[in-house]
């Protein structure tokens, strides 16, 4: 595709990020484990069509979260922090991430049946976690950078960054978050923020996948998964005050719908389910939740504008991004690179039964399979340039029409 004239220079204008008609763009990163590699290719995309890129609000769960707290941090330009961020996700291995090592996969699981099979007994060994991501936890210390974060705050490149993560004592939704001043903090009934540095830990909780990955611990209490029980994803970007969202999801949706063919028959394999259940928590929040927006902007576009005051809810400018291949059958053809005992488990749970198996596209941090989530991130955001390129330009209200989702 040939470059196309920059329409970055109104979004560059201002040192805030803010573009046409003054709007905030915020940017909202879903999480899928490995499938985070796509969205930094995406990025990557976007960012070659418009060198002076600025997205001022960042938000994420899980992965996501991992993009959002890592670009926040960044001295660099949005653009060249991008480069930075392909370069993490494609220089990674599974043992940049969990450990794989046989004696590490089976302790586990022995401590999982030991545990099984005294009833939970005070002499039982604790389970924190089906793998180990001890090296997670030390690679996030190493890229995270709460300073960074602050200092792009104090010149203006930078209004928030938040990740959220499920509180295991409470059940509700915690989102951290790291902004200017003057942003405003929220308590509802599922859902409440927490002002302060972003650090590695908030991170780590938010990526924490049940039963696979231990929670995490945050100020003595413990975390999971962000997406567990964040209903509504944009939120956070709409609370911290973004009138155009740009979100990026993982989910392919195909020609025809969400739906895909049927797996093959007989009794669905662990594999299957446990792909089901990782869905749930990482995906399908986020469709329920854009359709859920252009209804709202589909009435708030019927009042007139002298009289829109009166409501309790505003316009919001929505475009979401999907792969256009699904990542599940890109992750089989990858599956012979993961560490022997790790792939081992994954047969076992029976991932050679699936057409797609989701639940490798979760856990196959290898490089190569990286490299091409990586790829296919650039290449839909080429074919989606027109998309994008009106959101850029349109400002926060073009009409009732334009939403593109």
């Amino acid at each position: 595709m040939t470059p196309r004239e920059p329409i970055a220079r109104p979004l560059a204008a201002d040192p805030a990020g803010r573009g046409p008609a003054d709007s905030a763009i915020g940017l909202v990163l879903s999480g899928g484990g490995a499938r985070g590699a796509y969205q930094a290719g995406v990025l990557r995309g976007i960012a070659r069509q418009v060198p002076e890129l600025r997205i001022p609000i960042l938000t994420g769960v899980s992965a996501g979260a991992i993009n959002a707290a890592f670009l926040a941090g960044r001295p660099e330009p949005l653009p060249e922090a991008i480069d930075r961020l392909v370069d993490l996700w494609t220089g990674l291995e599974t043992e940049s991430v969990l450990r794989t090592d046989a004696v590490s996969l089976v302790g586990n699981a022995i401590r999982v049946l030991l545990r099984l099979a005294s009833g939970g007994g005070r002499i039982s060994p604790q389970v924190r976690g089906l793998v180990d991501t001890s090296p997670l936890r030390e690679l996030l210390r190493e890229v995270i950078r709460p300073d960074g974060i602050a200092a792009n705050l104090r010149a203006g490149r930078l209004r928030a960054v938040a990740v959220s993560a499920t509180s295991y004592r409470s059940g509700r939704t915690v989102t951290f978050v790291q902004a200017a001043p003057d942003v405003a903090t929220w308590d509802r009934v599922r859902h409440k923020s927490v002002s302060g540095p972003v650090r590695a830990d908030h991170v780590m909780a938010s990526a924490a996948i049940p039963l696979f990955f231990p929670a995490g611990e945050v100020d003595g209490e413990w975390f999971g998964d962000g997406g567990i029980r964040l209903g509504h994803p944009l939120a956070p970007a709409q609370l911290l005050g973004a009138d155009r969202i740009l979100a990026i999801s993982s989910r392919f949706r195909g020609r025809s719908g969400p739906s895909r063919e049927p797996e093959a028959g007989g009794y669905p394999p662990a594999a299957q389910v446990v792909g089901l259940m990782l869905n749930s928590i990482f995906l399908d929040n986020l469709d329920v939740d854009a359709e859920r927006l252009q209804r709202i902007n589909r009435l708030v576009s019927r009042v007139p504008p002298e009289r829109r005051w009166l409501l309790s809810e505003r316009r919001v400018r929505l475009l979401v991004l999907r792969p256009s291949e699904d990542m599940g059958r890109i992750a089989a053809r990858h599956e012979a690179r993961m560490p022997r005992p790790l792939r081992y488990l994954a047969r076992g749970l029976g991932t050679r039964r699936v057409a797609s198996p989701d639940l490798l596209s979760y856990l196959l941090f290898e490089s190569e399979y990286l490299k091409e989530l990586v790829r296919l991130g650039e290449r839909d955001a080429e074919r989606s340039w027109l998309r994008i390129r009106r959101f850029l330009a349109d400002g926060p209200d073009p009409g009732p029409a334009a939403d593109d989702i």
